[in-house]
């Protein structure tokens, strides 16, 4: 079973509020838009904000006119809410549903999947 056609769409509304702002400032804010690769299968991060499953986005790190990011990738905000750049999912039930989906495609034999990043 393929998955070319799977869509992630995360909207964290509250980061946008400050995107301008972040913007300016080298290896802060929000990831930059493009193009990224998404693991199927995370790892585990004691991270203080993930505390849990991260799927890791590459190319990392990101090197872009406002600076380079690293370290960037996909968890449930365990933290007050924000992040310092990744994408995070704030309701548990959709953080659920979203590692139960990946999980899905990994046992389809999937490695990876394409993410794009647009504002």
């Amino acid at each position: 079973q393929a998955f070319h056609d799977s869509t992630i769409a995360v909207q964290d509304s509250q980061k946008c509020l400050n995107k301008e702002h972040l913007d300016r400032a080298s290896g802060k804010g929000p990831i930059p838009a493009g193009e990224y690769e998404i693991p199927s299968e995370p790892y585990w991060l004691d991270t203080r904000g993930v505390e849990g499953d991260f799927f890791h986005i590459t190319p990392d790190p990101v090197v872009s006119d406002k600076g380079i990011r690293a370290e960037l990738g996909l968890h449930f905000d365990a933290n007050v809410p924000g992040s310092a750049g990744c994408v995070v999912l704030k309701n548990r039930e959709g953080w659920r549903r979203f590692c139960d989906r990946m999980a899905s495609i990994a046992d389809s034999g999937v490695k990876s999947l394409p993410l794009t990043v647009k504002y």
